[in-house]
């Protein structure tokens, strides 16, 4: 990995954080919110507390930490199902802290966000936010023919094409 390449992974990761941490306050202090002030079971705040996350969340890191990312495909779609991922991973670590009697609501929560962060980085930046360069046309050879693999590949759509039509 070259130097450039470097310093731009740790403005990422850096901006990662720091949204994230802005994200996670946010919906921590709804969290506790909910449970403390309203008196929600902890399953829902949870709920509520991902459902806002995710949008919030989202639209911090397409205009932040992935705003370098062109051709973004799905983005949206794809963030909704990494947070229901870590969503489910995050309720399963907080319902065992807090039926185990480990922990409270609020310090297992803490527990089970930490826990989850790094999972959600390596999903957002390999998948979510995953740049898709526009396809370019496979470069033809001096005769003026398609490399070998685009040729192959028209050899293996043939049949296809032929049943189908």
């Amino acid at each position: 990995m070259t130097l450039t390449k470097r310093r731009t992974e740790l403005h990422r990761l850096t901006l990662f954080s720091v949204v994230g941490a802005v994200n996670t306050a946010v919906c921590y202090a709804l969290f506790a919110l909910l449970v403390h002030v309203c008196a929600w079971n902890y399953h829902l705040a949870l709920g509520a507390d991902y459902g806002f996350g995710i949008v919030l969340g989202y639209l911090l890191h397409r205009v932040s930490t992935f705003a370098d990312r062109k051709h973004v495909r799905q983005a949206f779609g794809k963030y909704t199902v990494t947070l229901l991922v870590t969503f489910l991973a995050n309720l399963a670590l907080l319902d065992a802290l807090v039926r185990g009697q480990w922990l409270g609501p609020l310090a297992g929560q803490a527990v089970a966000t930490m826990a989850v962060t790094l999972l959600s980085y390596l999903a957002q930046k390999h998948w979510v936010f995953r740049s898709h360069a526009q396809a370019t046309p496979a470069p033809l050879d001096q005769s003026g023919a398609a490399p070998p693999n685009v040729r192959d590949l028209g050899r293996q759509l043939e049949p296809a094409a032929r049943r189908a039509a």
